[in-house]
């Protein structure tokens, strides 16, 4: 990206005023207009950096130099004179600089700078390392193909706020079929007698297992991105629909939350979630797998047997499927907290991404459900029930059919 942005500035030496944050933004890191600068401070941050790499690059050097201004948006030339007062450097513009060299000597320099630029960028800056292995797999390869990084969404639950008799917020509550205040209004329309008692606050929580792996994620899609400034990290509910269709997307939330991922995938999913939050339904088979929680299994046993050999059973989810505009997508799911901490140890194995890769014939859009067993909580076994191939024919058609409604 360092090179993308500097190629830009390059190109615009000759136009009479700098180019605008937000227009390095859109043009250079594919962000759209509403995209907020004041808040966002990707473009300063690469700025500073490229700034860096040609001070370091200058280094020891006298003569001509390319330098950016602190606080501007574009490359000028400076005079390097053998002089010990760096104040008395004069920094003149590269398009009023070029005007008195031929063209010959104009591309040579812009060979040779671009040349320089990639030897310092990727040879001598220490912090840039080569991405992990994990990038070439069927998994990775496909999110990583655009060079942008993507944005980690992770699932939050609506919360309902509970009033006593007097009208007095008490408590907060978690109800699974209402995940969001249309839900809500449905609930209270069938349960005319909890008006008054429930209320929308606009209150979302993220359970602290999702808030684990999406920061296991941040770091390992950081090191597929060596020397990019770090994903963004947003909640669902907060996702515009603009932000969902211009960037690759890393889901991460249970299983019995994909409703509310706002996004067509569902349509292509074998799988699909049912009325209970446990059960993953296999929509083929018609086959429902349940977790299987390790109390349960105690309170089976009439509580004869320790909780330290108890056993639990839960079901891991991935998959990878085709955003809008180009865009790739990976879903990281499970039924409940071992299933979505396993996929997430899975999604990091280069040996089980390649051996998932076979069984599904290397295909970019794919998914795959793992059963795992556990024993005193500690998991003891994973095994892939499924795994296959999808079709995506249904949502590039429904892309299409959008575009087309929008022209």
């Amino acid at each position: 990206m360092l090179v993308n942005l500097f190629d830009y500035l390059l190109e615009r030496v000759d136009d009479e005023r700098a180019p605008k944050e937000i227009e390095i933004a859109i043009d250079v890191f594919g962000k759209s207009g509403a995209f907020d600068t004041s808040v966002n401070s990707m473009v300063r941050s690469y700025m500073h950096r490229l700034r860096q790499r040609l001070d370091k690059f200058n280094e020891g050097k006298s003569g001509l130099r390319l330098t950016i201004p602190k606080g501007e948006y574009r490359l000028i030339l400076s005079e390097m004179p053998e002089l010990e007062d760096e104040d008395e450097l004069e920094p003149i513009t590269l398009a009023s600089r070029l005007k008195r060299i031929s063209k010959r000597q104009v591309l040579a320099i812009f060979l040779c700078v671009n040349g320089l630029l990639w030897a310092a960028a990727f040879l001598f800056a220490s912090n840039l390392l080569q991405p992990s292995p994990l990038a070439r797999t069927a998994l990775w390869k496909p999110l990583m193909a655009n060079g942008r990084m993507p944005v980690i969404a992770v699932g939050d639950f609506y919360m309902i706020a509970e009033s006593g008799d007097e009208g007095i917020m008490t408590s907060l509550r978690l109800d699974t079929a209402i995940q969001s205040e249309a839900d809500l209004s449905k609930y209270l329309t069938l349960n005319p007698r909890l008006r008054g008692k429930l209320h929308a606050r606009d209150i979302y929580r993220v359970s602290g297992q999702v808030a684990k792996v999406a920061v296991a994620v941040l770091k390992q899609v950081s090191e597929m991105h060596p020397g990019s400034e770090a994903a963004e990290i947003m909640p669902v509910s907060r996702m515009s629909q603009d932000l969902i269709d211009s960037n690759s997307i890393i889901y991460i939330q249970y299983f019995s939350q994909l409703g509310v991922m706002r996004s067509p995938f569902l349509r292509l999913s074998g799988f699909a979630p049912t009325d209970d939050f446990d059960e993953i339904k296999d929509k083929a088979s018609g086959k429902v797998y349940r977790i299987k929680y390790a109390a349960e299994e105690e309170a089976s046993n009439g509580g004869n047997e320790a909780s330290a050999h108890s056993y639990g059973i839960d079901y891991g989810y991935l998959a990878s499927f085709p955003g809008r505009s180009g865009n790739h997508n990976i879903l990281i799911s499970g039924g409940s907290d071992e299933g979505l901490a396993q996929v997430t140890k899975i999604v990091s194995d280069k040996r089980q991404l390649d051996s998932l890769a076979k069984r599904t014939g290397g295909a970019g859009a794919f998914e795959a459900l793992y059963q795992v067993r556990t024993v005193g909580g500690l998991v003891f076994d994973t095994k892939l029930l499924i795994a296959r191939p999808l079709k995506t024919e249904a949502m590039q058609e429904m892309s299409q059919s959008r575009a087309s409604r929008k022209n």
